[in-house]
């Protein structure tokens, strides 16, 4: 699952995803839409930006760290109390992250059950 509300970076994060040879369950650019891809199959993992449109991603971290789901943080804003407090086992990436760092989290997050506390 890929969570973030600029097209053109969520176009890019999803080609490097699927170049790293992962597929992707759902991206959205909205919490909403997000939370709605979460009625169906649980992704095994998820890539989401801290300030959707406006709207903290916190429900949509939160519903997925409930089912087990592990969560990679990618904002240009890592500087969130709920990073530091809630969501502090989960990895963190400063946008924009290369291709590499991305294939690191992605590999690290799949070892990891859950990082909610």
């Amino acid at each position: 699952m890929i969570v973030d509300d600029e097209a053109l970076v969520l176009l890019d994060l999803v080609h490097t995803v699927e170049d790293l040879g992962y597929a992707i369950h759902s991206e959205s650019t909205s919490v909403e839409g997000a939370l709605a891809s979460l009625d169906s199959e649980a992704p095994d993992l998820a890539l989401l930006d801290i300030d959707v449109a406006g709207v903290p991603v916190w429900p949509v971290a939160r519903e997925l760290t409930a089912k087990g789901v592990p969560v990679i943080f990618v904002s240009a804003n890592l500087s969130h109390k709920e990073l530091c407090q809630e969501f502090s086992d989960c990895p963190k990436l400063e946008k924009p992250a290369s291709p590499a760092d991305i294939g690191k989290a992605l590999e690290m997050a799949g070892e990891i059950k859950s990082c909610a506390a």
